[in-house]
């Protein structure tokens, strides 16, 4: 009887993140299981924000864009779109490694700063600021968005993410000329909003000669399917990239049963016609 091995990360919150010192490295797959913790500096006290696990296995596809290597240096991930504002959120620290190794490979100019927040106490901020940038693409509409942030921002006490301040890392790119709204009927629920994020596939390059991608590439999102290898289909979001009629991309809403709203989604790339899991990002209603 084969035994099937879990491979589990253990993300832990709680320090001031270091930069650019710490876990560097390119995008990984997602793993079999990753805990995501906040242990208190003060107390010891563990507390766990999240666990991501029973990621669906789907089957194979046709080879198209993605291969091993044109995407090794690639970070790639969707960006939460409302009207034109864009937001993203860090969740396992994966984009805090890959701006790592970025900033050092291009031995980027940058600035790490404490700072606080003061809405209902002082929260404390750590905010690393890059004087250029960090430059990046998002694909949608047939059309290739270039845009930007310059922060990389994280209330960092488990204190603070426990109470009113954001709990995971996040950045605010500058908005582009995309613009994506939800239907009159859709504003009006606010539970389908915040269960049904809109998203955008976008991709940071390690710089700009790691960027083996073809330049004339456009895609246009859409409501699609995927067969997976014993659960069924599963219906989400999907993207062709080349225009030869296979996905490259294929990220979902898994919608947690329960109250508050709790929604996880994943991101899947077509990597030389296997489903390969990259990113995702976690929800809870407060």
């Amino acid at each position: 009887m084969e035994v099937l091995k879990i491979l589990t990360l253990i993300v832990q919150f709680g320090l001031p993140p270091e930069f650019p010192a710490g876990d560097a490295n390119l995008q990984q797959g997602l793993e079999d299981k990753i805990e995501v913790v906040c242990k208190d500096n003060f107390s010891g006290q563990m507390t766990t924000l999240h666990v991501l696990k029973n990621n669906p296995k789907f089957k194979k596809t046709t080879p198209s864009l993605f291969t091993e290597d044109n995407t090794k240096n690639l970070y790639i991930f969707l960006t939460h779109i409302d009207s034109t504002y864009l937001y993203i959120e860090d969740c396992d620290y994966s984009m805090l490694k890959f701006l790592r190794q970025k900033t050092k490979h291009s031995n980027l100019n940058f600035t790490v700063v404490d700072s606080a927040n003061y809405n209902i106490k002082e929260e404390k901020l750590r905010v690393i600021r890059w004087s250029k940038g960090i430059d990046f693409k998002i694909f949608e509409n047939s059309t290739v968005f270039e845009t930007k942030f310059d922060t990389y921002m994280e209330f960092w006490q488990c204190v603070d993410k426990l109470g009113f301040a954001q709990k995971y890392p996040f950045v605010k790119p500058k908005p582009t000329a995309l613009r994506k709204n939800y239907t009159e009927d859709q504003s009006e629920d606010l539970k389908y909003i915040l269960s049904h994020p809109i998203m955008v596939l976008s991709v940071i390059p390690l710089d700009d000669l790691s960027y083996d991608l073809p330049f004339n590439l456009v895609g246009k999102s859409f409501e699609t399917s995927l067969e997976t290898t014993g659960e069924g289909d599963i219906e989400g979001t999907g993207i062709d990239l080349d225009g030869d009629k296979t996905l490259d991309a294929f990220w979902y809403m898994d919608i947690v049963d329960i109250k508050p709203v709790e929604v996880f989604t994943r991101l899947y790339i077509n990597v030389e016609g296997k489903w390969k899991p990259v990113w995702y990002t976690y929800f809870k209603e407060r």
